[in-house]
């Protein structure tokens, strides 16, 4: 039985890796032979593919840049690009539980064993100027497949689905506030696609990564409209009321950012209040109890806290140089005033009226 278990596990595990591995490796092929190559050695384009298999699993990677060997890191990565290996993992384990019936224990060695792999591809994909943080690949891939492996429909996992959905909300009001802004600075985003002039293959895998880099602007922008800002760059900073920024990379998706200080975009941070106000008026009405609600928001309260954290945390990070680092939000500060946000009104509704009719009693 045991055996079993294991067979299946690995055998869903390498299956996962290979439904995103096999088409990142056909595109990096496909880009590397359309560029051309006097070498005519495919280990650099399928090293490459590793490189991306491991990105979209937010493994950073350290770099030493030519060609003096400077070092760099390269650990703001596409968050969009986990739907890939999320969807992969999905469906192998769902593969995976049909066919075994101790499907906790597949679970963790099916985990087990893609961490296993992403660590082997980490150290295989090694080279002088990338070297990915193998440690991180181990991390990240098992956290992954755990979550990805995890029944949302359980009724201890019950409680996550509505916080989720309101947070999935304002991420997409601020996925369309880009979009807004993208349209609104035509003019610039032309402008740097001219510059870039990647060509059709190299130009349609560009316009794919920037799509991937999508859910990142749209964390930056609502901490853009909370009034904390983000950061493209050392000494940078753009906020409503403050904006300072140096030079402008070279990417399309960046003419979306703001031109000057706007403050009266700070107004929007009501939305995020009204989120947090929802969230505890959903616990109010759904939880008839006192106790039970108390146990609810605190547990809402921690999931909300650890989900806004991972993708603020994410949306972080160093851009292959010192000079591109920090590039995104403050990973701690969006997380932290939504949770207080929520923490306010739960004692507005349920402790102050708790507290006022205690001293009426007594009274």
């Amino acid at each position: 039985m045991l055996r079993r278990i294991l067979l299946l596990s690995l055998q869903q595990a390498l299956r996962s890796v290979a439904l995103v591995l096999f088409p990142t490796a056909f595109l990096s092929l496909t880009a590397w032979a359309t560029a051309g190559s006097s070498a005519g050695n495919t280990t650099d384009p399928i090293r490459a593919a590793l490189w991306f298999w491991l990105g979209s699993h937010q493994v950073p990677f350290h770099l030493l840049l030519p060609p003096t060997d400077i070092p760099g890191l390269l650990s703001y990565l596409p968050i969009g690009a986990l739907i890939f290996p999320f969807l992969a993992l999905r469906s192998s384990f769902n593969r995976l539980s049909n066919e075994v019936e101790n499907v906790r224990g597949a679970r963790i060695f099916f985990s087990l064993f893609y961490a296993g792999l992403s660590t082997g591809i980490a150290f295989l994909s090694m080279a002088h100027g990338v070297r990915p943080v193998w440690i991180l690949a181990t991390g990240f891939s098992l956290f992954l497949a755990l979550l990805a492996t995890i029944d949302f429909d359980a009724a201890g996992l019950r409680f996550v689905k509505f916080p989720a959905y309101v947070i999935s909300a304002l991420w997409g009001m601020g996925a369309i506030a880009v979009g807004i802004s993208l349209a609104a600075h035509f003019s610039i985003v032309k402008d740097l696609t001219t510059v870039t002039h990647p060509g059709l293959v190299g130009g349609s895998l560009f316009l794919l990564l920037q799509i991937l880099y999508l859910p990142n602007l749209a964390i930056g922008a609502i901490s853009y409209a909370s009034g904390f800002g983000f950061s493209l760059g050392a000494g940078t900073h753009i906020s409503p009321a403050h904006f300072t920024l140096h030079e402008l990379p070279a990417i399309p998706l960046l003419g979306a950012l703001p031109t000057g200080v706007h403050k009266s975009v700070t107004y929007f941070s009501a939305l995020g209040l009204l989120a947090a106000l929802i969230i505890v008026i959903n616990i109010n009405v759904m939880k008839a109890r006192f106790r039970d609600r108390q146990l609810s928001l605190l547990k809402s309260l921690l999931f909300i806290g650890l989900a806004m954290s991972a993708f603020t945390y994410r949306a972080s990070g160093e851009l292959v140089t010192s000079a591109m680092s920090p590039v995104g939000v403050v990973w701690w500060k969006l997380p932290a005033a939504f949770v207080l946000s929520i923490a306010v009104f739960v004692i507005l509704s349920q402790y102050l009226p708790l507290g006022m009719r205690k001293v009426r009693e007594r009274a």
